[in-house]
């Protein structure tokens, strides 16, 4: 990524969608872990956002997200991050979220913790929505829009600060990392960043979905909900409606 963040490289859109950006920088870093993960585990299935890998039968599944933010990438602007996880039964175990550009590396291992950089992390206790940090991403669905402009004022006339930054699982590390308090999804692949959603549980956070259900590690766009775990996600349950 380092390589070639600075150089001309392949552009391309996906599915027909111009706001759907893949570059060959993606494809090429897509290749080489799932390559490596092949040669070390190569019972393991394996799913990417980018399409390549293989299915099978194992319990065991890495997910990964080679540039999760390739529209940030492709305009060299720094927040992006790879994105890699292990699941067993469907349920992340160990995974790591990396942005190469300011050398962060959010890592969890299923009941040890949620860790930057190996040293521990955990949300922030702030409980007002008033003082909280919120990002807020509707998607890219027509019907999503209206759902998502009316929860973005309440945001606006409630919260502290409400942002959007490009890339969902460093989004998603920043509430883990008490940067954030939290972050509302129209329509978010939870397989894509799984790896987030264990490093966010670990550090002490909660995801569900607008219903407070929870959230299902899916490739299935869904709407979430991610929050530092204090009262304020209860009250950004109820901005949704």
């Amino acid at each position: 990524m380092l390589e070639h963040y600075q150089e001309s490289y392949k552009k391309m859109i996906k599915r027909g969608d111009v706001r759907s950006i893949v570059t060959e920088i993606d494809l090429k870093i897509n290749d080489f872990l799932v390559g490596e993960i092949k040669k070390i585990f190569p019972g393991h299935a394996i799913y990417s956002e980018e399409g390549s890998g293989l299915d099978g039968g194992s319990e065991f599944m890495w997910t990964l997200d080679p540039i999760d933010g390739s529209a940030n990438f492709s305009r060299r602007i720094p927040h992006f991050a790879i994105s890699i996880c292990l699941l067993k039964g469907g349920l992340p175990i160990a995974g790591a979220v990396y942005n190469p550009i300011t050398n962060e590396l959010f890592s969890f291992q299923v009941g040890e913790g949620a860790f930057l950089n190996d040293q521990p992390m955990k949300v922030s206790t702030v409980s007002e929505l008033s003082q909280a940090g919120i990002l807020m991403v509707t998607g890219k669905k027509p019907e999503n829009r209206d759902w998502g402009v009316g929860i973005y004022r309440k945001l606006l006339d409630g919260a502290n600060k409400t942002r959007i930054f490009g890339s969902s699982a460093l989004d998603i590390c920043f509430v883990a990392d008490g940067r954030i308090e939290g972050v509302i999804y129209g329509e978010l692949s939870t397989l894509d960043i799984a790896a987030a959603l264990g490093i966010l549980t670990e550090a002490g956070g909660k995801i569900t979905t607008p219903l407070g259900e929870p959230v299902r590690v899916s490739a299935e766009p869904q709407k979430i909900v991610a929050s530092n775990g204090t009262k304020i996600h209860e009250k950004l349950l109820s901005l949704i409606v």
